[in-house]
């Protein structure tokens, strides 16, 4: 199988609280922060509590039902993680601008999108970037996430050509 300059994996989960509490662990030497969210006043806080955090991208999932009648289903907290492999280190903007284009491509939040979904990207690593959102959009609607995991690879290979990234080795 290639070496990808940018690894990328995407993947759903059930639980936003215990997903933010296993990427809130990081490697030492590197303390993690939150880079960027869809509500800016999020990255203007010093720190953040994640069970509140975890809360707050929930809530277009438990009003969910009352506008449906339907009870949510399982696996409604979206993860992208990108593990950079290349020797060139990123800087915040550069992740940043990624991010950017992942939320695009998938789906999550496409471009001047008011009731999109809501997210986070964490830094939890020097290499790495953790993407979490949920699938319910602030309308109350599903997101389209057809080949999310497919466009976001694509973001990734975009990203990386764009910026001359390769491969170590």
């Amino acid at each position: 199988m290639p070496e990808y300059p940018l690894r990328c994996d995407v993947r759903r989960t059930e639980s936003t609280t215990d997903l933010l509490g296993h990427l809130h662990r990081s490697e030492p030497g590197f303390a993690p922060y939150l880079l960027t969210a869809w509500s800016p006043e999020l990255t203007a806080q010093e720190t953040v509590v994640l069970p509140h955090l975890a809360s707050l991208l929930d809530e277009p999932v438990a009003l969910r039902k009352p506008r449906s009648g339907h009870t949510a289903s399982r696996r409604l907290t979206w993860h992208c993680a990108i593990r950079n492999t290349t020797d060139v280190e990123l800087d915040d903007d550069d992740w940043f601008e990624l991010t950017r284009e992942v939320l695009d491509a998938t789906g999550i939040e496409p471009d001047a999108d008011p009731a999109a979904c809501r997210w986070v990207a964490m830094r939890n690593q020097a290499s790495g970037l953790d993407i979490v959102a949920t699938v319910i959009r602030q309308d109350g609607r599903w997101a389209r996430l057809h080949n999310d995991a497919y466009f976001a690879r694509a973001a990734c290979a975009n990203f990386t050509y764009d910026h001359g990234l390769d491969v170590p080795g």
